[in-house]
């Protein structure tokens, strides 16, 4: 808990004093002169070149008479540190020159932030490696040493701007920061290899000491005392130089120790990045200064090539499976040992040839920076190109996929099993990895990659050792070095059965016992994944099955839908054939046949015998074309085709009510009388509602109906209900199976042909609901 506050609270501090002296040091112009007093005089004992009072010409030995127009010796900032920051107007005289007035004008705001900003991006960029170490690794020691160590170094970078203007309290706060990196940095060392000496502890203890001397000679330097400034800088330098001994004997102890053991390899990759970080550094600005010569490129430039130094630190301390880090560092001494004599033979050559007429310091500097430049713009270039290749010829669409397949036996549910341990092998960093599974009911599967891929004769050694394990004693192995893998580890649950051989590290460090219970772990979740992958595989099998018979099931019922469809509308064409030839055939001839027994009837007196049996053939014939009507009103009604829905049904209704016991209330909503559907949807729908209203009469026994039709939506809706004795709703599934009620599965069948809704409702002695829903 109170970890974590100081993890916020510094935090908030970094992001306040960098807004903080960011935003003042933009009012504040760097003036880059120190002075001290000489028999009474004060000279000019430093001048930065990219300081403001080397560009207006004050340069070492001149004398300064006045600062704001008063006593240089009263002015603050030299009574303090020796130096003048925040000046507006110095008064100067140089060796054979006038006394002169400079006026130090305030610096252009885009001016100050481009000339600060490689150094602010080099303190954001330690302090945000730091946080993000602690975040990955938030119970590691180590991670959290780097994190204060990175702070630190961060904000002193940060305030290095402000602390060069005089702000305030920018030098004090920067040389206690100075002063405490050693500690700091010694301090992560230790813990990096988990062991913290009695010589580190006695060094962090001499640091500590010089560290609180360094603050309290500043507090009493506040206070009014009076200290040299140089003696507070050497206390500071001091401090850095144990720090840094004491860090490089601690790296040195452990790169000597043996190549099995991961502390080394640490230490060679933090080797190889304090070389890369500060080898810029030093060839660009250290030697310069050292040599007295001037600068090839800005030093803020160089100075961001630091960045390299904590990136570096997190990458050791986050990754628990490094690559070999002598490789890292072999390359760099031999690119750095090849730059410094192919920049001395070609420095050489330019001087032979003219381009130089002599040999500089400058020069020969200048070709090899260039020249370490090259091979490291050709390294990082071909490392790119391996790359690209790789993913083009080994990842490209489903090449690699298909090469694994090839591998694999052609086994294609291999792939998987195949991603997964390359992920393994990958984050664990080995040469390669091997896993074999299989169940009880003869699923096998083998993947290998890495240095294993294609490799047969390893993987026959290493499938023997998995048969002979699973026979004896299937437990966690390791094997010797001269065994094609570093360890086998089983798993095996309930039928399944999986062993996995782990390759040997890349980096050459074998496996520590307190790495045995991860890798187990990661094993075992291995282990699951391939098991449900098997799971799943297996049942996408019976998936596939039962999709492909259902989908030919779907065909056939596409195809008895079309059957359907076609055999009700040919059976509506031949109702409608069959009612146009009763009309116009059987019903004219009635008809004719019984306008003339009228005209018979006519000539024949009442008292004739014969009048008496004609008048019973006329009734009879009456009847006949009354049926004759009715048959062809039921095959297709007249008023249907002539009037529409409403009017038919209306007829139908009227027609029902006049020969049965039976109420039938009719109640229609959203349209009129005279609405018109399409041909089918008319047909359809009148025929549901006559078989509904046949059943009522026929089967409900109740003495009226309630019918609905409701057009809303673009669909008619239709509902027939009755108050009779109604059925088992669990039967209707029956009805087709049996043969019964096949008016009502012919009424479905319509409905459903015209992408429509059927609903039948029911239960004993309370009714029957029949609802139709037909898109029009």
């Amino acid at each position: 808990m109170y970890r974590r506050l100081a993890f916020r609270i510094a935090n908030a501090a970094f992001i306040i004093v960098c807004l903080v002296y960011f935003t003042v040091l933009v009012g504040h112009p760097y003036v880059g002169l120190g002075i001290e007093s000489r028999e009474g005089e004060w000279n000019v004992t430093f001048s930065d070149p990219h300081g403001e009072g080397y560009r207006l010409g004050i340069r070492v030995g001149d004398m300064v008479l006045k600062i704001d127009n008063d006593d240089p010796g009263k002015y603050p900032s030299t009574e303090k540190w020796g130096e003048i920051e925040g000046a507006s107007t110095i008064t100067v005289k140089s060796s054979g020159e006038p006394i002169r007035v400079v006026q130090i004008a305030k610096p252009p705001l885009t001016y100050t932030l481009l000339s600060e900003l490689p150094m602010a991006a080099l303190g954001f960029i330690f302090w945000l490696v730091g946080l993000v170490t602690v975040f990955k690794r938030p119970f590691l020691v180590q991670a959290r040493a780097i994190f204060w160590l990175n702070w630190l170094v961060g904000l002193v970078i940060i305030l290095a701007p402000a602390s060069s203007r005089g702000l305030i309290l920018a030098r004090e706060l920067e040389v206690i920061g100075f002063s405490i990196v050693p500690v700091l940095l010694v301090n992560f060392v230790s813990v990096l290899n988990n062991t913290l000496n009695r010589l580190n502890r006695l060094i962090i203890w001499v640091l500590c000491l010089i560290s609180a001397l360094v603050v309290t000679i500043l507090i009493l330097k506040g206070l009014g005392a009076v200290f040299a400034v140089v003696e507070i800088r050497k206390l500071a330098l001091a401090n850095g130089l144990i720090g840094t001994v004491t860090v490089l004997w601690n790296l040195v102890r452990l790169v000597k120790l043996p190549t099995d053991k991961p502390e080394k390899n640490q230490a060679t990759i933090v080797f190889a990045g304090l070389a890369m970080g500060l080898l810029p550094f030093i060839i660009l600005t250290a030697i310069p200064i050292l040599l007295d010569i001037d600068f090839l490129v800005n030093p803020k430039i160089s100075t961001l090539f630091i960045a390299i130094v904590p990136i570096t630190l997190s990458y050791v301390v986050v990754n628990e499976s490094l690559p070999d880090g002598r490789k890292f560092f072999h390359f760099i001494i031999s690119s750095l040992v090849s730059g410094i004599l192919t920049s001395w033979f070609f420095t050489w050559f330019l001087l032979l040839i003219g381009v130089i007429k002599k040999l500089k310091s400058e020069t020969y500097l200048l070709v090899l920076s260039l020249i370490i430049m090259a091979l490291f713009i050709f390294n990082l270039f071909k490392a790119l190109l391996h790359y690209a290749i790789d993913m083009i010829l080994g990842t490209d669409g489903n090449s690699r996929i298909e090469n694994k397949n090839v591998e694999l036996n052609g086994n294609p549910s291999s792939v998987n099993e195949a991603l997964i341990v390359e992920e393994l092998v990958k984050q664990l960093g080995l040469e390669g990895a091997f896993v074999i599974a299989e169940d009880m009911k003869g699923w096998y599967t083998k993947s290998a990659v890495g240095r294993y891929l294609g490799n047969t004769t390893e993987q026959a050694i290493m499938e023997d050792y998995y048969r002979t394990a699973k026979s004896t004693s299937h437990s966690i192995k390791t094997f010797s070095s001269d065994f094609p893998v570093e360890m086998y580890i089983p798993f095996v649950s309930d039928d399944f059965t999986c062993g996995m051989f782990l390759g040997h590290r890349r980096s050459h460090i074998r496996f520590q016992s307190n790495e045995i219970l991860l890798l187990t772990s990661v094993c075992y979740q291995i282990g699951q994944r391939l098991k449900a992958i098997r799971f799943i595989k297996q049942l996408s099998r019976e998936i596939n099955v039962m999709d492909k018979k259902s989908r030919e099931s779907q065909r056939r019922s596409q195809g008895l839908e079309v059957i359907n469809r076609l055999l009700f509308s040919n059976l509506e064409e031949e109702k409608k054939v069959l009612a146009r030839e009763i009309h116009d055939g059987s019903l004219q001839i009635g008809l004719d046949l019984n306008r003339r027994m009228k005209e018979l009837i006519a000539n024949f007196s009442t008292e004739n015998n014969s009048f008496y049996t004609v008048s019973v053939m006329q009734d009879m014939i009456e009847d006949l074309n009354y049926e004759l009507r009715s048959i062809c009103s039921n095959l297709r009604p007249s008023s249907l085709r002539d009037l529409g829905l409403i009017p038919a049904v209306e007829v139908l209704f009227q027609q029902i009510m006049q020969k049965e016991l039976l109420v039938i209330f009719l109640e229609v909503i959203g349209m009129g009388r005279e609405h018109r559907f399409k041909e089918d949807i008319e047909v359809v729908a009148f025929r549901f509602l006559q078989e509904g209203i046949n059943n009522v009469v026929k089967h409900s026994g109740s003495t009226k109906a309630n019918v609905t039709i409701t057009l809303e939506d673009e669909r008619l809706e239709m509902i027939i209900n009755d108050s009779g004795k109604g059925f088992d709703p669990q039967k209707i599934a029956d009805w087709s199976l049996v043969g019964n009620h096949f008016g009502i599965i012919g009424m479905k069948e319509r409905i459903e042909s015209l992408g429509g809704e059927f609903y039948i409702t029911s239960n004993i002695d309370h009714g029957v609901t029949l609802k139709a829903s037909i898109p029009i």
